[in-house]
């Protein structure tokens, strides 16, 4: 890649350190140099340049980037949350642990709760996690108070929520989103959650819980300033009966003291219109270093 080599050498004669392009490209070299041998020796070279300018800790994450896809493929997913030592974590609409598995990769978490309405997927977390210190898992549905809530299941099951879906949903995702069934599944409420799990400080609330999320956030308001980063689904279509778009998000997040500091996983409709995205909210504790 001329362009990787011509930025470092410029860099070097002008005795400054390479650009954010140079720097990262340790972690994107398998990408665009997959296969080919004749390039992977200046890719070596550029690690050794990397590990002559860097901090331990950041040369550690590049090189891993570098050889394990597994590390690299998770580094990508939160390359955008603050860079604080996430220690405690409880994710709300846990599915299959994916979100889970690739920060376990990232961070020496002490303490994991894992929480899934869907019961056949909370069966697989459990035999997923069992025997792994500090995860617990959590069958039912986080939501503003304690009891039991109808839940649909719908054909997509990953689009299945407390909230009734929108019919429009199967012709913006040209997906069949219609209801398969409702099951009945236990609710707490974030309070109660944190009592149960005996949660001091929470580092990072993820909630992916299709528009359920305004149910857990107004109902979790005694607690939420127990939590320094919110890593959460929001919605710019009605996607969900009584669902929160994003701007009542951010305001009710606002006001309790959190900043909005990035967008991710931007989806939009077959016709090009904005649907979804994860949004991330910190507190202002939670900031990351220089990088």
């Amino acid at each position: 890649m001329p362009h990787m080599g011509g930025e470092a050498r410029r860099a070097r004669a002008a005795g400054q350190p390479p650009g954010p392009f140079v720097r990262n490209a340790a972690c994107l070299a398998p990408i665009w140099l997959r296969g080919s041998a004749a390039i992977w020796q200046p890719a070596a070279l550029l690690a050794q340049r990397v590990s002559m300018m860097s901090p331990v800790s950041k040369l550690s994450r590049q090189l891993r980037c570098l050889v394990d896809p597994t590390y690299r493929r998770a580094w990508r997913s939160f390359r955008h949350l603050p860079r604080i030592d996430y220690r405690t974590v409880v994710d709300a609409g846990a599915n299959r642990g994916s979100f889970a598995d690739a920060l376990l990769q990232l961070h020496p978490i002490d303490r994991l709760v894992a929480v899934e309405a869907l019961p056949h997927l909370a069966d697989h977390l459990r035999h997923h996690y069992q025997g792994r210190p500090g995860i617990s898992v959590v069958a039912g549905a986080l939501a503003d108070k304690n009891g039991e809530a109808t839940f649909e299941v719908n054909r997509f099951e990953d689009s299945s929520s407390l909230l009734k879906i929108n019919p429009r949903n199967s012709t913006w995702f040209a997906l069949d989103l219609a209801v398969h069934q409702t099951i009945t599944v236990p609710t707490w409420s974030l309070p109660e959650l944190f009592a149960r799990e005996r949660l001091g400080r929470v580092d990072l609330l993820k909630l992916d819980l299709q528009g359920a999320e305004r149910l857990v956030l107004t109902g979790g308001v005694p607690v939420l300033d127990r939590v320094r980063v919110v890593y959460s689904e929001v919605l710019f279509e009605p996607l969900y009966e009584g669902a929160w778009l994003f701007w009542e998000t951010n305001d009710f997040l606002k006001q309790l003291g959190f900043k909005l500091c990035g967008l991710s996983n931007v989806v939009h409709s077959t016709d090009g219109d904005l649907l979804q995205a994860n949004a991330t909210f910190r507190r202002p504790d939670a900031t990351s270093p220089a990088r």
